[in-house]
């Protein structure tokens, strides 16, 4: 499945119009023989249908291109999932009070689903008209045909798009990597000297105490150096391809509270209230459980390793596009606005201070963005110094592979 884009992040949004997309709607509207067509993207999250494309005198009103959803003749495409042919609108019950349609003085509409790479409903292809009218089967198959178009190009855009990603990401990583060996020798050697040396000294150790301290210092040390190894072997198989992948049944506010109790203990030490809001409760989807539970565990290790006081909250939800949003919440130290795309390269943290005061491989977050990547997903980044931090991960999973759990 490839990765899900809003429209905006398509280009098909909140600027000039896309020529195929106009070249389409022309098309409509001469094929139909109506004064107004045009493509519509519906926003559920921020309440607004937009326009991505549109032709017709009623147009001339910029506010009309943003109207609320339950404004929208749209809306009534994306519930049902299917082509909307309205004969009259001023007669039917799903449109006659609508304010659009009296305003505009319009009769007649026609609508057809466009959807995301990941199958989604995001909007419609439509069609309207002064007069009422019956639409034909032949007219509506052939709203259809161009509703295809307009998925297709949502296709090349997307594929456009991760092509562009890739080449940066590619150019980054080559960039990176030659100072590979350097970050690996360093992250070995010193927690290895530290191993090394309590050694040869607790051969000569003289008390308790002094034995105590020193296996302290191994026991730490060697936590350091296997976190470091377990990292490296993790994106050494991200790399190669080879990292296992067993689609489960899950729900995802369950997984969260099972990661969240691990790191309970530290979070109450702090006296850092730990929450999750599961806006999905009892829905189950297939998903790679042991990728996401490598995602959470990271984001919330994170969280309360750089949030002494406060809470940290776990959200889950579905954006506008169908997709699972997972948001990791805290009120911690914050990162600067020039470090979020550092935080997401390999053996970076966001300031060498934090490096020096926190600790850590500066692995964790580029294994979090490669697995979520692996799951055609983004991941984002939201915060300012002191004033905490927020990671949303969005991961297009497939709508018949949901399910609800019995009561």
């Amino acid at each position: 499945m490839a990765k899900t884009y809003s429209f905006d992040a398509l280009g098909l949004l909140h600027g000039s119009m896309d020529e195929s997309l106009y070249n389409i709607i022309t098309l409509a509207t001469r094929a139909f023989d109506v004064p107004i067509s045009f493509v519509s993207a519906l926003e559920k999250k921020e309440g607004f249908q937009y326009l991505s494309a549109y032709l017709g005198p009623c147009f001339d009103d910029p506010d009309i291109c943003a109207m609320p959803i339950e404004d929208s003749i749209c809306r009534h495409v994306q519930a049902e999932r299917k082509t909307v042919a309205i004969q009259d609108l001023l007669n039917d019950p799903r449109t006659h009070d609508n304010e659009f349609v009296l305003q505009n003085g319009l009769r007649a509409y026609l609508g057809s689903p466009i959807h995301t790479v990941a199958g989604k409903v995001i909007g419609a292809i439509c069609c309207m008209s002064y007069t009422p009218r019956e639409w034909t089967q032949n007219e509506i198959c052939t709203l259809e045909c161009l509703a295809r178009c307009v998925d297709d190009l949502i296709t090349a855009k997307t594929s456009a798009l991760e092509e562009q990603k890739l080449r940066m990401d590619l150019q980054e990583i080559m960039a990176a990597r030659s100072g590979y060996v350097a970050h690996v020798s360093h992250e070995i050697r010193t927690p290895l000297t530290g191993i090394v040396g309590s050694i040869k000294l607790l051969k000569a150790a003289k008390s308790e105490a002094q034995s105590q301290s020193l296996m302290s210092i191994l026991d730490r040390s060697a936590d350091k150096l296997l976190d470091f190894v377990n990292d490296v072997l993790d994106l050494a198989k991200l790399d190669a391809g080879h990292f296992e992948t067993i689609e489960e049944e899950t729900d995802f506010g369950e997984l969260a509270k099972d990661l969240l109790s691990e790191f309970q203990s530290i979070a109450d030490a702090k006296s850092v209230k730990l929450t999750v809001n599961d806006l999905l409760e009892g829905s189950i989807y297939l998903a790679d459980r042991a990728g996401f539970q490598s995602i959470l565990q990271n984001l919330i290790g994170n969280a309360v390793k750089f949030t002494e006081s406060g809470e940290i909250t776990v959200s889950i939800d579905e954006d506008s596009y169908g997709q699972i949003a997972i948001r990791v919440v805290d009120t911690g130290i914050g990162i600067a606005p020039e470090n979020h795309a550092k935080i997401f390269k390999e053996f970076q943290q966001a300031e060498s201070e934090t490096a020096r005061m926190y600790g850590g491989t500066g692995l964790g977050m580029s294994i979090v963005k490669r697995i979520v990547d692996r799951m055609d997903g983004t991941i984002t980044v939201k915060s300012e110094l002191g004033k905490g931090s927020e990671f949303i991960v969005l991961v297009p999973l497939q709508a018949d592979a949901r399910g609800v759990l019995a009561a």
